[in-house]
Parts: structure tokens; sequence; C-alpha cells
């Protein structure tokens, strides 16, 4: 809340406001909140039915124009300000980069749907027009990736614009997306890419785990290659 405040500053409550989703957590979430007395702050905790059901009620109440995904231990850059002006379009999807906080990495540039086959958009970039996820909410099929299996999609409507600017320091160590597997997705992503892309994305979506496996191998082997030169150049 305290980096919220720091970036947002006079825009909450005027023209952004924050709802906090809880999972009828008993860790003092609820009562913290509550001590916060802000009115620009709204809060709801409800059992779910994991974290795209908790996203999808949330949007289903809101009642503002746009909608953004917050994680608790994400935290806003000066660029998410500046991102809010460039919402014009309320008929597409806005998206950035995000900074990962373990080597504070820019993560990704534009997106393709080639792109899109390798790797997913950060959801901590993106700024969605609410009545689309209202329209199009996320498949609770999905446990921890139902986001990417929403942007295949979205990307074939081309409803989806880049804007160049580091919206936000992602959590990539501890999240839910990097510590559990989605198996049904995983089995599911090239059928996803042939019904909204043809089959020569699916033949590749298909190839995909292959291809990141050999790429991950290579570069760990020439970091490998670079410490060892590293070394034997300070031995001598």
């Amino acid at each position: 809340m305290e980096n919220i405040g720091s970036v947002l500053k006079d825009n909450l409550g005027s023209s952004v406001v924050v709802h906090v989703q809880d999972g009828n957590s008993n860790d003092g979430t609820k009562n913290y909140l509550k001590t916060l007395n802000l009115p620009y702050l709204t809060f709801h905790s409800a059992e779910d039915l994991g974290v795209y059901d908790a996203m999808n009620t949330a949007v289903k109440t809101s009642t503002t124009e746009w909608v953004y995904f917050m994680g608790a231990d994400d935290r806003l850059l000066p660029d998410f300000g500046r991102a809010l002006a460039q919402l014009t379009n309320r008929d597409r999807i806005y998206y950035g980069n995000v900074r990962f906080a373990s080597t504070g990495k820019r993560y990704d540039g534009p997106f393709t749907a080639l792109k899109l086959v390798f790797r997913n958009i950060c959801h901590q970039s993106m700024f969605f027009p609410t009545h689309l996820l209202q329209a199009a909410p996320y498949s609770l099929r999905y446990r921890t990736k139902s986001d990417w299996a929403s942007n295949i999609k979205f990307i074939r409507d081309e409803t989806m614009e880049y804007l160049d600017y580091d919206i936000a320091i992602f959590q990539d160590q501890n999240g839910l997306s990097s510590t559990e597997e989605d198996l049904p997705f995983d089995q599911d992503r090239a059928l996803l890419f042939r019904i909204n892309h043809g089959r020569a994305l699916q033949v590749l979506a298909l190839l995909a785990p292959v291809v990141t496996a050999i790429h991950k191998y290579t570069v760990a082997l020439t970091r490998k290659k670079r410490k060892y030169c590293r070394d034997d150049s300070e031995q001598a």
C-alpha cells in the first residue's frame, strides 16, 4: 500500500481505486486493511477456487473502466503512472515491461503470436478494459497459466498494444506461476495455438518444450564456460 501511494499519489481516489480480493485468509490481512480506513480502498474476502477465480470475482464487481492486477509481493514503478495516460482506447489491452525482482532484468518488449509460443506476457505489465475481461473471464481449467491461455486469443484478435514503459517489479522466484506446474495448460497449449493461429504455430508449440530445454542448456553451458575462462584468467 505504501508503494502504491508513493507512485500514484493524487491519482488515488480520483482516477484510480484499489480493490483487495482476499481468499478468506487468516493472516491478518482483513484487520490490517480495516485499520487503514482509506476512501479509495475496497476489500472483499471469500473462499475461492484459486487465483483466477478470485480475479474473475474482482472483475465481475468492478465499476472502473480499466483493471490492473498486482500481487501482494509486486511493486509499481514510476512508469505505471505514465502508462495510465496512454490508456485511450477501451477496446485495446495495453502492456509494457516488468523488472524481475531477482535480477533487475527487463522483461520483455513487444510480443507476437510466435513469441507467445515460448513465453507469456507478464500479467503485471498489462492493463485490461474491464468489459473485455467481464465478457471473457479466465478459465478455471488452468491453475497458474490461465492468463497465458487468454493471451493466445487476445493476440489473435489484435486487441493488444505495446507501451515502452517499465510497469512494475515482478516477484519472479516465489510467485504461483514460478513454483507450480500447470499440466492442463501444457497439454492444451498446442491445441490453443491451432484453434487461434493455425497448424504452423501448433507444431511449433508442440516442439516448444524441447526448444526451450535446448536453449536453457546452451545458456547454462555458455555461462559455465565464461566462468571457467574468468577463473583461469584470474589465476594467470
